[in-house]
């Protein structure tokens, strides 16, 4: 008992991190194959024989066409993540290729179930951190619950990661102050976040503009020129420490390392856009809409969290901005009440908290928001901002909670809270039960749910992964030898399906709809083309089958024969 007392944080952590894993371990077994798996996969597979190399030839498997031939496919990305599934591969996947069962995604996933886990305690810990145990413990399942979030909590790719490595690095830059042991750790974990993602390179753009704020009083221009505060240890770790990492975990980097350097940024820098559906228009070329971002934001969070966010969100800036805005009033004589207190009356520790809780909630969203930034993935690409914005959604409630005031008993206030976090909790389970793996399919009460999407024009679906629904019935009722076409899932992906026995083997793959008997159309506006083809190549509209979500088509099976040869009836 002493122990839980003295570790109770500690073990609260451990409990949260047990549960996330075992949730998204065991749920994932129902999710299919994302695109974007599919080419990780292989690439995880080839740097498996680099390791294996490694072992046994290591003076072979550092010379550059050694490193070369297990690293060049997907070099457009560090290789953190990747390294560690070829790890998991080697150590629990299946032996051979040609096996078959579903251990071979389990371990290509067990990097980001694990990391499904740390990040749910360290959202608790930061959140416990800034706001006390409760609201940490609040934010924790705000953030998982979510059902984005815990579909993206699943795959083997790299948002979840790195919306861990950017949480891990600001946390410790938080300690940082003074500490050289935090700030190596600082350093060493941004190197770490820039060997899972180009995403990293903006945590010091918002590290150093928390520094510039909350630091701001400490700047004075005189005859002896500009003073300026002491610039944080961290910082200069982060410079030194980073790229080290960088260049030390991936091996491709090792020969021709700026040249390969610059092909890796300038990738991204010019990355290319996906279509994307967005209240009835189809995005295809810059400039996107400024509020795309938030908006996409506004119909995917369930409406309790969402509304939670905005009222902690905007608690943090009244209190921030709110005094030197009524100071500025009241010199320019539009405001008549008392300034606030002077800067000698500021809680500093609470500014420096409520300003990593602003800038990290909001910069990764507005970065997306600039027009000229590509589109290519939806809540993925601003996912570092939300476990910030479920802590300041968290600590509004508990500091609603707080202001009930001392007419009730400090145990009945507990119970209030724990009452209120369950209501905001509840339509977020509602929406998983109601979702299940289709994931990206996901809108909120505000949406109208996925039927609401749909006729707002939102995006139906993405990554692919959905074609699941209709696996079943596929494999029941297609004729043997069959050329089936599934509509954007990779080939890659469909030998996986057929390996781990999601789809009969004896099926053959076919690249369009031209050349398949039987097709699976994936609905995306940007694809309608795929299902005029098929309209036009079998003369009817008739669907067999489909995967409906409250009534909305999201998958669609056709016969892609001419009529009259042998058609199965739906």
């Amino acid at each position: 008992m002493n122990f839980l007392r003295r570790h109770t944080d500690g073990v609260i952590a451990a409990l949260l991190a047990a549960g996330t894993f075992l949730a998204v371990f065991f749920h994932s077994g129902g999710m299919g194959i994302t695109r974007d798996e599919s080419f990780y996969f292989d690439a995880a597979e080839s740097h498996a024989g680099w390791f294996r190399t490694l072992l046994r030839a290591p003076r072979e498997a550092l010379q550059e066409g050694t490193i070369d031939r297990y690293y060049e496919i997907n070099h457009e990305h560090p290789v953190l993540v990747k390294n560690l599934m070829a790890l998991a591969h080697l150590a629990f996947g299946p032996a051979g290729r040609s096996q078959s069962s579903g251990e071979y995604v389990r371990a290509m996933r067990l990097p980001t179930h694990l990391n499904a886990a740390l990040l749910a305690a360290l959202v608790f810990l930061f959140g416990t951190s800034v706001a006390g145990r409760r609201a940490g413990l609040l934010a924790a399942l705000l953030f998982v619950l979510v059902p984005r979030h815990f579909y993206h909590l699943h795959l083997a790719c790299f948002d979840m990661p790195i919306t861990t490595a950017w949480l891990a690095v600001v946390m410790a830059y938080r300690k940082a102050d003074g500490s050289l042991r935090w700030s190596i750790l600082t350093g060493l974990l941004f190197g770490l976040a820039l060997s899972v993602k180009h995403n990293a390179f903006f945590i010091p753009l918002v590290l150093g503009l928390h520094w510039l704020i909350v630091k701001r009083r400490e700047f004075s221009f005189g005859k002896a020129g500009l003073a300026f505060p002491r610039i944080p240890l961290a910082f200069f770790a982060m410079l030194l420490l980073g790229p080290l990492v960088l260049w030390l975990h991936w091996p491709w980097l090792w020969h021709h390392t700026f040249e390969r350097v610059g092909f890796w940024l300038g990738f991204h820098l010019h990355h290319i856009n996906y279509y994307w559906e967005f209240f009835g228009r189809l995005l295809t070329d810059p400039p996107f809409p400024w509020g795309y971002a938030f908006a996409v934001t506004a119909v995917t969070v369930p409406l309790p969290t969402l509304v939670l966010m905005a009222l902690g969100l905007f608690a943090a800036l009244r209190d921030r901005l709110g005094p030197p805005l009524a100071r500025l009033l009241q010199r320019l004589r539009l405001w008549r009440r008392p300034a606030a207190a002077s800067p000698d009356g500021v809680d500093l520790a609470r500014e420096r908290d409520d300003w990593l809780l602003i800038l990290n909630g909001l910069f990764p969203i507005v970065l997306i928001s600039l027009p000229s930034v590509p589109i290519f993935g939806g809540v993925k690409h601003w996912l570092s901002a939300m476990p910030f914005l479920c802590v300041l959604a968290a600590r509004y409630l508990d500091g609603a909670v707080a202001r009930l005031g001392g007419a009730i008993a400090p145990a009945a206030r507990r119970w209030i809270f724990a009452g209120s976090a369950a209501l905001v909790l509840l339509p977020s389970l509602l929406g998983l039960a109601r979702v299940g793996t289709y994931g990206t399919s996901f809108y909120n009460e505000l949406a109208g749910g996925v039927p609401g999407a749909a006729d707002l024009g939102m995006q139906r679906q993405y990554w692919s992964n959905n074609v699941t629904g209709v696996l079943p019935w596929l494999n029941e009722n297609l004729p043997r030898g069959a050329r089936l076409y599934l509509h954007e899932v990779t080939g890659e992906a469909f030998r996986f399906y057929q390996r781990d026995g999601w789809l009969r083997a004896d099926v053959r793959m076919a690249w369009g709809p031209e050349d398949a008997d039987f097709c699976a159309y994936q609905y995306h506006r940007e694809f309608v083309d795929a299902e005029y083809r098929i309209w036009n190549q079998t003369g009817t509209r008739r669907i067999l089958h489909g995967l409906y979500l409250d009534e909305v088509p999201v998958i669609l099976v056709y016969d892609c024969r001419r009529q009259g040869a042998g058609a199965i009836r739906p």
